[in-house]
């Protein structure tokens, strides 16, 4: 059951900017706005367009209410105090209310990345202050020339005549919704689906002021009023005074930050077997996805809060803002969440949630970051009392003996369940069995996902007590969340009456096409890369071009993120950037990724595990991910453009039957040798490159594979003995080197010099060829620092083992 007043309050502080957005699209209330009295009302023009959208665009029963809440935040009486307070926090800063805001050329137009204004690994960004590199002003869609910022700003009639087209739009979609609405008002159903439409037409819309830098999206600033009114409708209307006469002085504590992990993800997702791995692994990590959904879904409405509460959501962590009464109620709700992943998942999944009091003047000033990281140190405690609020059920799970058990014909040889009953599947080569659940990651989930467009949840109460879960659909059943995969917008969405419908498109909708489903469901654009390749991954890595037949894993994060939340934004650090930063970041890593693997050159080879927040995990045949990995670190590069924000990220070589938790860890390994090379690094054969050594090496790899390689007939290549000869010159160096430091003189010199000697002297027929290799002698002399190059040559032997065959 829902309290409407909170609702209510999270609706009008979503809308209460809505007005800046009709302003810049040059929607008319000169008229009116003349009129002093309609000046004393509203304090700024924007308020006024608020107030008219409100009348046009709400449901009738909502009308009146929400635009005297939103459209009065500058002007506010009785309890409009708590949408004034909640912008004022949720800005981080305080507002001077001064100058007029009724024309629109002094507003911003476009809106910076918020990469603009964080100082990162000791840099400012280099466009800072500049006038340039903006977002262009268009709808959220997962293209380049939309969500990768553009060093020039667009000329100003340009820019008014997209604001045009995008209010337009945005006033299109909401007048359906309206009517939806109409016949039967769902309150929860529509201040989501408001919100989805925020975040698609305004995600690039600057929320700043006229004098503000433009850093903010009005999207992420308007759902962390909403997060914030949500909070603060507990307060009486003389607390809500104080707080808005002077918040950044007021110790009056205001919102609790609630922070959830789900603990155990990694052992999770990678301990299984090699065999049918292919299907399941990414079952089992989108399944995680699903799951934090479920769980925060489930939080939310334990609590009684709307889904702007929610400040970031994915790979198993969240963060909401919820009410100083929702403290009490933590402790049971993470007993029933426990109680349930310890049915269903023994020890391996454990929900760690904690929360902490932020008053009104910690949203001032920077002074957020120092509770964000007080939040994450007490989940970090946390995890080292797993399951300590189950007291005496937790020593009836894990001692008590079973009447039953101990049969090996029932155990999964995945993760060694026995309840639920193993049985033979056709995807194993030898013997073992496989519970249900396990089955399900494959069968359903793994199988599914990467054909389905869509995906529809239906949100309701959690069924009574049951016994073990038998598939994974089932469990997420259990808090609530029923799930149905959809091929296409063809199909119908199996909803009930009694329950929320939400459906994800994971991709843009064709011609705006969906599902047919309830008028109330939610659509939002959830960008998902669920590239899984039709192969086991013995298949897979026999689709490598070269004679070398591997499976090549790739783990990647940013560098220092923690410490970019903690420090990079010092005294900017707001509730609003910080949504900002997140969203952002997320739109790489869960959307822009999805294009990249989707790119020619290794289109249907990319198998992605995982990629979501600042991080992903990819196999793909070994030779592609070498240059995959540089074009997700160039791509980063040029969305953020901030030579301090970078990527490192590591390699490792598998088998397709090398266990998945060992190639994981290796991958993990590789990630960490780069990490401790400097960072803004990649891990490959061994060594940590610096991203701009790595281009180097690729160069020099290409150079010695077009020197053996014949293109033509009538071309002389080059021996392939010359690239071990290369390799063998610089493991002498690098010995060399570890046992006396770095001698100024060793025997792999003159070596390198006479064997190049004599490679030239046998190429005095061909002088092309003669040539090419005097050119690289002199690029190797005097035989010194040989590391790269003779990675190089490895590199150009695993590349080229192929050819060796083809051309015997």
């Amino acid at each position: 059951m829902i309290r409407e007043e909170v609702w209510k309050a999270a609706l009008a502080g979503l809308l209460h900017d809505i007005g800046k957005f009709a302003q810049r699209a040059g929607v008319e209330v000169r008229g009116e706005w003349s009129d002093p009295q309609t000046q004393a009302e509203f304090g700024y023009q924007h308020a006024l367009h608020t107030w008219h959208f409100s009348q046009r665009y709400l449901p009738e029963p909502l009308r009146a209410e929400i635009a005297d809440l939103a459209a009065h935040h500058h002007r506010p009486h009785g309890r409009g105090l708590v949408v004034q307070v909640a912008d004022h926090l949720a800005a981080g800063e305080r507002r001077k209310e001064e100058g007029d805001d009724s024309d629109r050329r002094i507003h911003p137009r476009q809106m910076h990345p918020v990469f603009i204004g964080i100082r990162a690994d000791g840099q400012e960004h280099p466009q800072q202050g500049k006038g340039q590199f903006y977002f262009p002003l268009a709808e959220l869609v997962l293209q380049e020339g939309v969500i990768f910022p553009q060093t020039d700003p667009l000329e100003e009639a340009q820019v008014w005549k997209r604001y045009e087209r995008l209010w337009e739009a945005f006033c299109h979609a909401a007048s359906q919704l309206k009517e939806a609405a109409q016949q039967s008002l769902d309150l929860p159903a529509y201040l989501e689906s408001l919100l989805s439409l925020m975040q698609r037409y305004t995600w690039c819309i600057p929320a700043a002021y006229f004098k503000a830098v433009p850093d903010i999206s009005l999207y992420d600033h308007s759902r962390m009023t909403a997060a914030l009114a949500a909070c603060l409708v507990e307060f009486d209307e003389a607390t809500l005074q104080r707080l808005a006469e002077n918040p950044e002085a007021s110790d009056q504590d205001v919102a609790l930050l609630i922070g959830g992990d789900i603990s155990g993800v990694q052992d999770f997702i990678y301990t299984i077997s090699s065999k049918g791995a292919a299907k399941m692994l990414r079952g089992r990590s989108f399944y995680l996805q699903l799951l934090t959904e479920a769980v925060v879904r489930f939080i939310l409405r334990r609590l009684g809060l709307p889904y702007t509460s929610v400040v970031y959501a994915g790979g198993g962590h969240f963060y909401l803002l919820a009410p100083l009464s929702a403290a009490e109620k933590l402790p049971d709700i993470q007993a029933e969440v426990g109680r349930l992943l310890l049915q269903e998942h023994h020890l391996q999944l454990y929900l760690v949630l904690d929360g902490v009091r932020i008053p009104a003047s910690g949203f001032q000033g920077g002074r957020l970051s120092e509770y964000w990281q007080r939040m994450t140190q007490r989940l970090t405690i946390a995890k080292n009392r797993r399951y300590g609020e189950l007291q005496d059920e937790l020593f009836a799970s894990l001692f008590e003996v079973p009447e039953y058990g101990g049969n090996p014909d029932q155990t999964c040889s995945v993760c060694g369940d026995e309840q639920r009953g193993a049985q033979e599947w056709d995807e194993w080569e030898a013997q073992s069995k496989i519970c249900p659940l396990c089955r399900s990651f494959a069968e359903t989930i793994g199988k599914e996902l990467p054909a389905a467009r869509f995906i529809a949840f239906q949100f309701g109460q959690v069924p009574p007590a049951q016994a073990h879960a038998k598939t994974a659909l089932e469990i997420l059943e259990h808090f609530g969340m029923r799930v149905q995969f959809l091929k296409d917008s063809q199909q119908k969405v199996d909803a009930q009456p009694d329950r929320h419908c939400v459906i994800w498109a994971l991709d843009d909708p064709h011609a705006e096409k969906w599902p047919v489903a309830p008028a109330n469901a939610v659509r939002w654009v959830r960008y998902t890369t669920q590239a899984v390749p039709p192969y086991t991954f013995d298949q897979l890595q026999e689709k490598s071009e070269s004679g070398f037949h591997r499976l090549g894993v790739l783990r990647m994060d940013v560098d220092n993120l923690g410490s970019i939340f903690k420090d990079g934004l010092a005294k900017a650090f707001s509730l609003s950037r910080l949504a900002t930063l997140s969203f952002q970041i997320s739109l790489f890593f869960e959307g822009w990724l999805k294009r990249i693997v989707e790119d020619a050159q290794w289109q249907g080879l990319v198998y992605t595990v995982y990629s979501g927040g600042d991080d992903l995990f990819l196999l793909a045949p070994w030779e592609k991910v070498p240059l995959l990995a540089n074009r997700i670190r160039q791509d980063f590069e040029r969305y953020t453009g901030h030579p301090g924000l970078h990527i490192s990220g590591g390699m490792a070589f598998i088998d397709g039957k090398y266990p998945i938790y060992q190639a994981a860890a290796d991958a993990a390994e590789a990630e960490d040798l780069a990490k401790k090379g400097g960072k803004n690094a990649f891990a490959f054969l061994g060594r940590a490159w610096q991203w701009s050594d790595f281009q180097i090496l690729v160069e020099r790899k290409e150079a010695l594979k077009d020197l053996v390689r014949q293109e033509s007939p009538d071309q002389k290549a080059g021996p392939k003995s010359l690239l071990q000869t290369i390799r063998s010159l610089a493991l002498m160096e690098e010995e060399a080197v570890e046992l006396d430091g770095r001698p100024l003189w060793g025997r792999w010199m003159w070596l390198g010099a006479y064997q190049f000697h004599r490679l030239e002297e046998r190429a005095r027929n061909h002088p092309e060829l003669k040539h090419r290799l005097a050119d690289l002698r002199q690029q190797l002399e005097p035989f010194r620092n040989l590391q790269s190059w003779g990675a190089a040559a490895r590199w150009a032997m695993l590349e080229t083992r192929v050819e060796r065959k083809r051309n015997g």
